[in-house]
């Protein structure tokens, strides 16, 4: 711009459309974002110019650009912008509380994570190290190569074993199961989910990203969910592996650094869990400073119990009672204290299975997300779940009433509010109206009568056959952005208590965000209810960014039961 003689815009002075789209819960590409407000459509030739003569990687890219094509390269650039300035319009800005918080997700991406390359570039090695070795194996036993899926398939089948697919976690199921005999069948099976480990794609992510200054910048995105939190772009840092309990991040990193596939197997059991164990501590501090993070404890569950008013577990979590502990007392009918880590170690995780899964209105499936160890048969976990809820009277009540209130007001009927919340529509979206007025937006929202969701004709005879005198109820949907594609969600209350806790949270989490910000904590990464900060080797303290963290909270939850566990300080990012 200099060389045109253009001001040079100040940060504060951007404005971003596609960040005023997700805030509306709307697609954030332009093309999808026109089509769903009705207007005009992107012109389809100005992705074909762009990589054409714009991606100079590929392989059929051109760096001479011919007249004709740069004409359409120039009206497919006035007709962008048009296009964006009527969506601008329609749109208008972020409401003003929301452009601080932009602003401040601006600053944090620019500040970006700094890699550990030569780490990653150690780790790639053996990786692929492992992968060759494996997939040798793989061919010597089967006759075809591990991505070769419908030769493997038919290999598998002529040994005897009929597979519905060649994913991971299928395999990994199966082999969990205790029902595939010792053999080539089964050492087959280990090697193709071991090939699933022993991938490069989340490293060479990594590598691929690092600028000079040795920072992946733009590794988040603003608003990504509906519910206002952040998701991960790039290389995805919001999904990272925990890494091993009790092992110094320091000690595996180095570990990694002999190159040694066979060392590492000696070490953690398996060269590639302690690869994947690893990928957090591949973000480190840069020269001179320091890494301190610091999470919200069990801040879902407690923003669920006091939104929902159940009393027993808000004092629970404020007199710091264990809470799977606790929970495990009530659905064994055991006296409190009863059950410990120590002593009870069995029920303590059915305590905390319990609270991951039911809380937002989960069942059977639910459950089995979490614990698929085949410890209890179905009818018991349903019992267990039966058991939670009579636990949890007010919680249960929240889901059905959140239900009703967003039902009725968006057929246009009186709306009742639940607690801190309540439903309005405005325009063509219903909203979730949040404890401090923050909304969260449903598009287009639909109220149909349909079967139950507890109505399962897949696997019930009587309703397959219609006699199970399960009447039609209404139920809501609305039009999302959902696994790449707009496409109508239903919803129901425990869905929309989830929708609830989760926005709530992010109402706790911006304004520690901004106090460790001024307070001299530069953010630069948050991971749903963590805040990560970098600050010189000689600046801050532990203490102090639990404080800036901690407090003071807002009017709305002040009395709230929200606390932050004890910070870490270190060289490279760890959980």
């Amino acid at each position: 711009m200099p060389n045109y003689g253009w001001p040079e815009p100040k940060p504060t002075q951007w404005r971003d459309t596609m960040a005023v789209a997700r805030y509306y819960a709307l697609p954030g590409g332009l093309a999808n974002l026109a089509r769903v407000l009705g207007f005009e459509n992107k012109d389809a030739a100005g992705g074909r110019l762009i990589s054409k003569y714009s991606k100079l990687y590929l392989k059929t890219a051109k760096e001479e650009i011919p007249e004709d094509d740069f004409q359409k390269f120039v009206e497919y650039c006035i007709q962008d912008v048009k296009i964006e300035q009527s969506v601008s319009d329609f749109l208008g800005d972020l409401p003003g509380r929301e452009l601080p918080i932009f602003q401040l997700d601006q600053r944090i991406n620019m500040r970006g994570l700094y890699l550990d390359v030569a780490g990653i570039t150690k780790a790639s090695v053996i990786v692929q190290q492992r992968a060759a070795e494996l997939t040798k194996e793989f061919v010597e036993l089967t006759g075809c190569t591990p991505s070769q899926t419908a030769v493997a398939k038919k290999w598998f089948s002529e040994q005897g074993l009929e597979l519905e697919n060649m994913q991971s976690e299928y395999l990994k199921d199966l082999l969990e199961s205790g029902d595939i005999p010792d053999g080539p069948s089964r050492r087959a099976l280990q090697i193709r989910t071991a090939i699933s480990k022993a991938s490069t794609k989340k490293l060479d992510a990594m590598a691929r990203q690092v600028g000079k200054d040795g920072t992946a910048k733009f590794q988040t995105v603003y608003h990504g969910a509906a519910t206002g939190r952040w998701t991960g772009s790039g290389f995805q840092p919001l999904n990272l592996s925990r890494g091993f309990e009790g092992v110094d991040p320091e000690q595996l990193v180095r570990d990694i650094g002999h190159g040694d596939a066979s060392y590492l197997d000696m070490m953690y059991g398996d060269a590639m869990d302690a690869i994947g164990k690893a990928s957090r501590h591949w973000v480190t501090a840069r020269p001179g400073h320091d890494i301190i993070s610091g999470d919200f404890t069990s801040i879902e569950a407690i923003i669920l119990a006091c939104l929902s008013g159940e009393q027993w577990k808000v004092d629970a979590f404020d007199s710091g009672v264990p809470i799977y502990e606790l929970t495990a007392d009530k659905i064994y009918k055991l006296p409190a204290g009863t059950v410990t880590k120590k002593t009870h170690p069995v029920e303590r995780q059915d305590g905390k299975t319990c609270e991951l899964a039911f809380g937002y209105q989960g069942a059977l499936g639910a459950w089995l997300k979490f614990d698929n160890s085949g410890r209890h048969s179905d009818e018991r976990i349903i019992e267990i779940c039966k058991a939670w809820r009579a636990e949890h009277p007010n919680v249960t009540a929240f889901w059905a009433n959140l239900q009703q209130s967003a039902i009725a007001a968006t057929r246009g009927e009186p709306s009742v509010q639940v607690g801190q919340i309540k439903f309005e529509v405005v325009d063509q979206w219903l909203t979730m109206v949040l404890p401090n007025e923050k909304r969260v937006w449903y598009y287009d929202p639909q109220v149909r009568l349909v079967r139950p969701r507890w109505c399962q004709p897949a696997t019930d005879d009587k309703c397959r056959e219609g006699t199970c005198k399960h009447s039609k109820v209404p139920a809501l949907s609305y039009m999302s952005q959902k696994e790449g594609q707009w496409k109508r969600v239903w919803t129901y209350g425990g869905k929309l208590a989830e929708n609830a806790c989760q926005a709530v949270s992010r109402e706790v989490l911006v304004p520690a965000m901004m106090r460790a910000e001024e307070a001299g904590y530069p953010v630069i990464l948050s991971v749903y209810d963590e805040i990560v900060s970098e600050v010189p080797g000689d600046f801050g303290d532990v203490e102090e960014f639990r404080e800036l963290m901690n407090g003071p909270l807002p009017d709305w939850a002040a009395d709230w039961p929200i606390r932050v566990d004890t910070p870490w300080r270190g060289k490279r990012y760890k959980k």
